[in-house]
């Protein structure tokens, strides 16, 4: 695995082999620019940047995108960079169902466990890495802390950072490369089967069965219900355990901190947990998740049985009943309303509401369809 360093980390990494008195663990600082390695599966970019005051190290693979992330980057924390490389690349592949084996396979491929690092000179890949800070900066809240920062943005950054314009998607490109070079990947998927339940009063209930990996976090599961109800994302929302706790999204955590809101019980980030840190077979088999505390949309989730399969797995619609329900309506008795006019055209509201309730209705007819929302989310996750 080979490393190529901007000349102020590479700076870092000489500074560290100083103070190891040698050499750093499973770590070779090369004199010339140049990569030992003949494929760009194995070749990196690094870069140090200082994003809200916290100095991070992003790296970005040369082929595909895929970005890790890290930080605390002086000289001193540098000489555990090696297994830091490798947690993050087991953290980041280990979403998409690599098995250990795999992973290890990726790791040890060419030279073993060690890294090489060297100048880089390829303005074009340097590019590509400017490309992911910039992502980093677009999505502020990561900063909750060094976990969610390591993992969960590392993740939706490699899924957006596509700066090179390549045929495929980033993680879809790393895969058809890995079989190219190493062979087929061999996955294992831990999943629940879900069913999500958006309560409606008098009227039917709007349900949801999905399917969700476990490797997953909460934040990836309201993104998949966002879509599933076709939500716009355009309000706050919670999670309500079984066990009492409360888990809310990253940016509504570091708001409720910094202006000191929220009672005695503390509130998780969404991102910082993943499904199977929470949800097991003997706990937190039923929850709730909140949407727009204004309407207060209450969804009941229940999840109907856990399961594995040993292939590349995406959340799924498997099965709806019930409409989407337009946002900003005034919760289940509004709805009720909306329908009785909707459906009147002789009601003194009908034109106006029908009117307002344009994109919605166009929404409905063109994308309310299973086949469509799983395209969307396969989308999201590959």
């Amino acid at each position: 695995m080979h490393i190529f360093a901007t000349r102020k980390v590479l700076q870092a990494f000489k500074k560290a082999e100083k103070m190891a008195g040698g050499s750093i663990e499973n770590i070779e600082i090369l004199a010339d620019s140049g990569s030992p390695e003949e494929e760009e599966l194995f070749e990196w970019h690094i870069n140090s940047v200082k994003i809200n005051q916290e100095d991070l190290l992003v790296l970005t693979h040369d082929l595909s995108g895929l970005t890790l992330l890290f930080l605390n980057t002086d000289a001193e924390e540098l000489l555990d960079f090696y297994e830091w490389f490798e947690e993050a690349v087991y953290d980041l592949l280990g979403k998409l169902g690599f098995t250990h084996k795999s992973i290890q396979q990726y790791l040890t491929h060419s030279k073993g466990s060690n890294l090489t690092v060297s100048k880089a000179t390829d303005f074009k890949k340097i590019g590509r890495n400017s490309s992911a800070v910039n992502l980093i900066r677009q999505l502020d809240h990561y900063q909750e802390n060094e976990y969610t920062i390591q993992s969960y943005w590392q993740y939706q950054i490699s899924h957006l950072n596509r700066s090179l314009k390549q045929e495929h998607r980033p993680f879809k490109q790393f895969i058809s490369e890995y079989e190219k070079i190493i062979g087929p990947v061999n996955y294992h998927v831990d999943l629940a089967e879900i069913e999500v339940r958006l309560k409606m009063g008098g009227l039917p209930d709007v349900i949801r069965i999905i399917q969700m990996p476990m490797q997953l976090t909460f934040e990836d599961l309201h993104r998949v219900i966002q879509k599933v109800f076709m939500w716009q994302d355009a309000h706050l929302h919670q999670f309500i355990m079984e066990d009492g706790s409360t888990i809310i999204g990253a940016q509504q955590k570091v708001n409720m901190e910094r202006y000191q809101m929220g009672g005695e019980e503390e509130a998780y980030a969404a991102s910082q947990l993943k499904l199977a840190d929470v949800i097991t077979p003997e706990t937190n088999g039923v929850f709730t998740y909140v949407y727009d505390f204004g309407d207060d949309w209450v969804h009941s989730i229940r999840v109907r049985t856990f399961y594995s399969e040993n292939r590349q797995v995406f959340p799924k619609l498997s099965l709806m009943s019930g409409d989407p329900v337009p946002e900003n309506i005034g919760g289940p008795p509004g709805y009720a309303y909306f329908l009785e006019v909707i459906n009147d055209p002789t009601h003194d509201e009908h034109s106006v509401i029908k009117e307002w309730a344009n994109d919605y209705l166009s929404r409905l007819n063109l994308f309310n369809d299973v086949n469509h929302f799983n395209h969307d989310l396969k989308s999201m996750h590959i």
